[in-house]
C-alpha cells in the first residue's frame, strides 16, 4: 500500500491527492479564519487503536482494502520535500490479515532484503532493537530507501527516503507505527511523529 500511495502523489505533483479532498467553495461564501499557529490536533478513532493527528495534514483511509485484506491502517499525509510527501502511518494488523501471520514475520521481512541482507546500493537497515512505547513492549528499526520518482518510466529521477518502524504485538494480531519522510526533511518533522506516538492508544 505504502508504494501505491507514494506512486500517486508523487504522480500527481500536489502536495494532497485524495478522492474525498474537500470540494470548492462557492464564490459567495465568507473566508474560513486562519487556523492558529496553536491550534489543536484533532482526535481519529479507528477499530482498534485511537491517536491525535498532527494539523493540517491530511488523512488517508481505504476502507474496501481494510475489510478484504485485514490490515486496517490510518495514513496522514504532511508537507513535502524533495517532490515526496513526508507520512505518518498506523494499522493494525489482524491474526488473519493477508500479508503477515506473525509480527516477527513482519520485523524479519521489513528489516533485511528478500536475501537476509541489510546493506545494498540502494537500502540501508539499522539492527532491529526492544524498546518500550506507551508503556508497552514494542521493537524498532529504520531503514533507508532510494525510491524512484517516476516509477512508471524510465526516469531516474529519485530521493534517499528514511524511514522508522515501532512494532507493537497485540492479543491478537500486532500494530505497526510508521514515519516516512526524504532524509532532508527526516529530523525536521520527527517531532511530529514523536508527538503522535505519544498520543497512539490501542483499544
Amino acid at each position: 500500500m505504502l508504494k501505491l500511495l507514494l506512486s500517486f502523489f508523487l504522480l500527481s505533483g500536489c502536495s494532497y491527492a485524495e478522492d474525498n479532498a474537500p470540494a470548492a467553495q462557492p464564490k459567495a461564501a465568507a473566508a474560513k479564519p486562519a487556523q492558529s499557529a496553536a491550534a489543536k490536533d484533532p482526535a481519529y478513532v479507528m477499530e482498534r487503536f485511537t491517536c491525535l493527528v498532527p494539523a493540517g495534514w491530511e488523512i488517508s483511509r481505504d476502507k474496501a482494502s481494510e475489510a478484504k485484506n485485514k490490515i486496517y491502517e490510518l495514513g496522514l499525509i504532511g508537507p513535502r520535500a524533495e517532490n515526496a510527501p513526508v507520512m505518518i502511518y498506523a494499522a493494525y494488523y489482524a491474526k488473519d490479515n493477508r500479508d503477515f501471520k506473525t509480527y516477527p514475520e513482519f520485523v524479519t521481512r521489513n528489516s533485511k532484503d528478500a536475501i537476509g541482507r541489510t546493506e545494498t546500493p540502494t537500502r540501508k537497515y539499522s539492527a532491529v532493537t526492544e524498546t518500550t512505547l506507551g508503556g508497552k513492549k514494542a521493537l524498532a528499526f529504520e531503514r533507508e530507501v532510494k525510491e524512484f520518482l517516476h516509477p512508471e518510466s524510465t526516469s531516474e529521477e529519485s530521493v534517499q527516503v528514511r524511514e522508522k518502524f515501532y512494532v507493537l504485538p497485540a492479543k491478537e494480531g500486532f500494530f505497526v507505527l510508521h514515519y516516512y519522510a526524504p532524509v532532508s526533511a527526516f529530523n525536521k518533522h520527527l517531532p511530529v511523529f514523536k508527538k503522535f506516538l505519544s498520543t497512539f492508544k490501542p483499544l
